[in-house]
């Protein structure tokens, strides 16, 4: 059986991001956060050839921002932090965050939730490929990192 080759898409709505919760079917509203009221987000379909590290902004508003990150052949994100709080999901792959002195195991059926200011790393699981997710869940009030 042939597995399908459709991209991942996320839909983001308006009120998820304390937006406009109308639409006019004439003119479409804009939410107070100046991006549009309903959007599709293309995720990679596969980690594909590139750079050992890929960073991709998907999103990036003042009260949330969307990333994938594609770890390549086990190439590892370093310890770092952010300000905000942030969710890591897998896409494809798996491996482990590190955080707070522990180790979490990520998949696509297992995400990581961290607080702002958290240490964390992510190592894909040896010699293999790592596509991730990571929200970032911003006040509005935040500058744009």
């Amino acid at each position: 059986m042939k597995r399908s080759t459709l991209v991942p898409t996320l839909w983001i709505a308006a009120l998820a991001l304390g937006g406009c919760a109308t639409q006019s079917a004439a003119t479409p509203q804009t939410p107070t956060l100046g991006g549009p009221i309903v959007r599709t987000v293309e995720f990679p379909a596969s980690a594909g050839a590139g750079e050992p590290r890929e960073v991709r902004i998907l999103v990036d508003e003042p009260a949330l921002k969307l990333a994938t990150v594609v770890l390549r052949q086990g190439t590892v994100l370093p310890d770092h932090n952010v300000p905000v709080p942030v969710t890591i999901q897998a896409l494809q792959g798996t491996g482990t965050v590190t955080a707070a002195g522990e180790r979490f195991r990520i998949d696509p059926a297992h995400a990581v939730v961290l607080g702002p200011n958290v240490p964390h790393a992510v190592e894909p699981d040896a010699g293999t490929d790592l596509v991730l997710l990571v929200h970032y869940l911003r006040s509005g009030k935040e500058p744009h990192q």
